[in-house]
């Protein structure tokens, strides 16, 4: 096994001694060809073992596979009947959370077009005089053809013709496919009037597909002024002929009360109606609404579940959630190990979050080796993208020392993100940098501004520190002093930088 990473061998050895989530984990390495040699056939084992051990994950998995047409029949005899799950112990309330704790992401819907039609059973060759006879099915089925390559040379404006001869023809599919091709700019001038208008025409004649491009359309305002309300409609007429697109982009309208009155109880419905059908985003949405007990009742277990459902199709915000849900033990065994394997995916897809949270992983020695250099490199990865947090716990090494060189002017910079963004933390110690001099001119004023600001926390340590030091900078200053520390309270109050 030469080659071979040694976090791998131990998923192994775990999984080899029953444990359900590294048997799971270990066939999602096996599958994605991630850090092992891909092999399909011992993943179905693993997804086998760990199914028949009640996981969720390894079933839903077992499933997709076999509607890809993969045998995911086991091959060993069959397991002795299962007695009938206890109902679960209802979850704990929540803890409070702490100065370095944060929320897990809020809903973020923001559909894109659907993509175009598939390729039709017929070869070309027999579409082609078809499709010159002006059978519109035939022109929509050689655009395809022509559009991926299907038995002729990819011709992005070949497609775009036969979508044409279809769409004048009055074909709603040839509307919505060269709706499409305008919409990206595939074979023709990127136009969002052509777009619209074609996505209209087959809308009206019901297609489903041209009803939640138009919606979307709409809601962002391209080629005609943006208008929730009339969105709303569009993705409703898409969703009731079970469009899953069309069911989360108006879900999401519901739960923000955007165009339509918020409704909460509706949006968790079809967001379950469109997680059923195996959407991601539907899946990562409900889960949010079942965490945080909106529009059905609080079930972490079940959020735990549907994130990691999400997460398994490669959504980073699902992978970043089920991360942390692991490493704290929410709705599922708590698992720090799992949690670095999926905070990892998500961090290297660019999840600022979730590369933050690895870096605090690593800086704690949870899950892996403690290694504050690798938590130094997560934490500069997740603040270049402006994480607040991350600056804070990046300053900090900075100030120390600790897994960097020791740079005190980078140190006070990072800081200075950090308060801006509203952590106390980082207002207490930027206070502190600025009183002292370290890495800044000092400047008392200024730092009993920050003080102030940090004394207002709810955080009692951070406060009563705060609360103190902004008592005894405020003897050391004048009346000009004072009102420039008032000056950079307002600054921050406005969101100017001070």
């Amino acid at each position: 096994m030469a080659g071979i990473p040694a976090h791998i061998l131990e998923l192994r050895r775990d999984a080899e001694r029953g444990d359900k989530e590294a048997q799971y984990a270990l066939a999602e390495h096996l599958l994605s060809g991630d850090e092992i040699a891909r092999d399909e056939a011992e993943a179905r084992k693993w997804l086998d073992r760990a199914s028949r051990q009640g996981h969720s994950g390894a079933r839903w998995r077992l499933g997709e596979l076999s509607k890809q047409g993969v045998d995911t029949k086991p091959k060993a005899a069959p397991a002795k009947p299962m007695s009938p799950p206890t109902r679960r112990p209802p979850p704990p309330p929540p803890k409070p959370l702490s100065a370095r704790e944060r929320l897990l992401p809020t809903v973020e819907v923001d559909p894109d077009a659907l993509e175009l039609g598939v390729l039709a059973d017929d070869p070309p060759e027999v579409l082609r005089p078809l499709a010159e006879g002006g059978d519109t099915a035939a022109q929509v089925a050689l655009g395809n053809a022509c559009r991926e390559g299907g038995g002729v040379p990819v011709d992005l404006a070949e497609a775009a013709r036969w979508y044409g001869l279809a769409a004048q023809a009055g074909d709603a599919r040839g509307q919505y496919s060269l709706g499409v091709m305008h919409d990206r700019g595939l074979g023709v001038a990127q136009s969002d009037a052509e777009a619209l208008g074609w996505y209209l025409k087959a809308a009206k004649q019901g297609d489903a597909g041209a009803q939640f491009n138009l919606g979307n359309m709409i809601r962002l305002g391209r080629g005609v002024a943006a208008d929730a309300t009339v969105a709303g409609q569009w993705f409703r007429k898409a969703a009731d002929q079970g469009e899953v697109s069309a069911m989360v982009a108006l879900a999401g309208l519901l739960e923000a009360g955007q165009g339509v009155a918020r409704d909460e109880v509706q949006a968790a419905e079809l967001y379950r109606a469109a997680a059923d059908r195996g959407d991601a985003q539907a899946q990562f949405n409900l889960a949010n609404m079942l965490r945080l007990g909106r529009g059905v009742d609080r079930d972490l277990y079940e959020a735990a579940s549907l994130y990691h459902r999400a997460a398994a199709q490669g959504l980073a915000a699902a992978e970043l959630n089920w991360g942390l849900m692991l490493a704290n033990g929410l709705g599922c065994i708590k698992d720090d190990r799992s949690a670095v394997l999926w905070l990892t995916r998500a961090a290297e897809k660019g999840e600022a979050r979730a590369q933050h949270h690895l870096g605090r992983m690593h800086e704690q020695g949870r899950g892996v080796a403690k290694d504050t250099a690798r938590a130094a490199l997560w934490y500069r990865r997740a603040a270049d993208q402006g994480d607040p947090q991350a600056h804070y716990d990046l300053s900090i090494m900075l100030l120390q020392g600790d897994g960097v060189t020791r740079d005190d002017t980078e140190a006070a910079q990072r800081l200075r993100l950090a308060a801006g963004a509203g952590l106390a933390p980082a207002q207490y110690n930027l206070g502190v940098v600025l009183a002292t001099g370290r890495g800044v001119g000092p400047d008392t004023a200024e730092a009993h501004a920050w003080f102030t600001l940090a004394a207002a926390s709810s955080l009692e340590r951070i406060a009563l520190s705060a609360r103190k030091a902004a008592e005894t900078l405020a003897g050391r200053l004048d009346i000009a002093g004072l009102g420039r520390s008032a000056a950079v309270r307002k600054a921050y109050e406005e969101g100017r930088a001070p």
